[in-house]
């Protein structure tokens, strides 16, 4: 996965987006954004340009340190870190690994899980099992 830097009209701040191809980033930014568009080529409109910076990593999703401290304290989990390693128990899915890369306005953890280039939004108390870095569980909702 490569990691692009996408400039959106009337949007005050670039977008970092990941995708095999600049189409797949857009369409990835899309999906993170839709709720704000109506179309797929309404939202191209707004695609002022598209830029390379590099291949993908999770730590690109990392999000604002003081908003994940906030929902830290908030959420009652104070052991949880950005990086740190969760699985999330799912129905649909079955369980799957994930690395924590922040947290939201829902007050929520985002979680990009592995096999993907783009953070989820997942409630830190249901059913996810945070792991340390040799993969012992901290704890377990």
């Amino acid at each position: 996965m490569n990691t692009y830097l996408i400039t959106l009209s009337r949007y005050n701040r670039p977008v970092n987006a990941c995708g095999e191809t600049p189409g797949k980033a857009k369409y990835n930014t899309y999906l993170e954004m839709g709720d704000l568009f109506d179309s797929f080529a309404e939202f191209l409109r707004f695609v002022k340009s598209i830029k390379l910076i590099h291949k993908f990593r999770p730590c690109d999703l990392f999000c604002d340190v003081e908003q994940f401290e906030r929902m830290k304290e908030c959420r009652n989990i104070p052991f949880a870190l950005m990086g740190m390693n969760v699985i999330l128990k799912s129905k649909s899915r079955g369980n799957i690994k994930g690395t924590i890369v922040g947290s939201n306005d829902s007050m929520n953890l985002d979680i990009c899980f592995e096999g993907t280039c783009h953070k989820e939004n997942c409630h830190p108390h249901y059913e996810l099992i945070y792991l340390d870095n040799s993969g012992d569980i901290v704890a377990e909702f």
